[in-house]
């Protein structure tokens, strides 16, 4: 195994950060804000990620009900509004990711997080969380960047920290992540523990069920 790695990147829900309760609490606001039953925190696997609009699709069509597309662009911002006044209420690092952060900066590893999350708010969580002097890039959702699956997101840090795909080693919780991963040809890693899913087609180099194997890397 490759352990020169000069960078590793991260997805940032569902694999630094269990952000699932805080985001099923958003939810929630909305579809109580909108006259309707909340869900039970038992299905949160089958409802988180993807953003809000995903998400609030996903909600409506768990309890069998019709989601006007007219209102869904209010609907998104009641959710964004609720979640930023609240996005660590709940929210937690996952097991042995502090560790594993500030093993990475003793080497001198370059750590980057590539998260569709809205940038804005990516910068608050890991701020909040007291975790933001770790990284020396953060690239979120913004208008002008295709999310991923794209690549284009990847490429930004590549080029920001001057490096090369070879050179780094990426790792996710869904398909979303593994796939641009794979296709510029870094070492991709997909993590079991977070929310996200990945298919078949989409194998990532390597799969971990807990942060501290990420040590085996470095």
């Amino acid at each position: 195994m490759n352990k020169n790695f000069k960078c590793a990147a991260f997805d940032l829900d569902g694999t630094l950060i269990d952000s699932g309760p805080d985001l099923l609490d958003s939810l929630n606001f909305v579809l109580q804000k909108n006259h309707l039953n909340t869900i039970d925190s038992s299905i949160i696997g089958n409802l988180v990620g993807g953003g809000a609009e995903a998400m609030i699709r996903r909600g409506y069509a768990y309890l069998n009900k019709k989601l006007d597309e007219k209102i869904i662009p209010e609907l998104i911002n009641q959710f964004l509004e609720y979640y930023e006044s609240n996005c660590t209420k709940k929210t937690k690092l996952y097991p042995n990711i502090l560790e594993i952060l500030k093993g990475l900066k003793e080497k001198e590893i370059k750590i980057c997080i590539c998260t569709n999350k809205r940038q804005y708010l990516a910068e608050k969580i890991i701020k909040e969380l007291q975790i933001d002097n770790f990284f020396d890039v953060v690239v979120g959702s913004q208008k002008s960047i295709q999310l991923k699956p794209s690549t284009e997101m990847l490429e930004i840090f590549l080029k920001k920290l001057l490096l090369k795909p070879k050179d780094v080693i990426f790792i996710g919780d869904s398909t979303k992540d593994i796939i641009p991963a794979n296709i510029l040809g870094m070492t991709s890693v997909f993590v079991k523990y977070g929310y996200g899913k990945i298919k078949e087609s989409n194998k990532a180099d390597f799969q971990i069920s807990n942060a501290k194997e990420l040590e085996n890397f470095f």
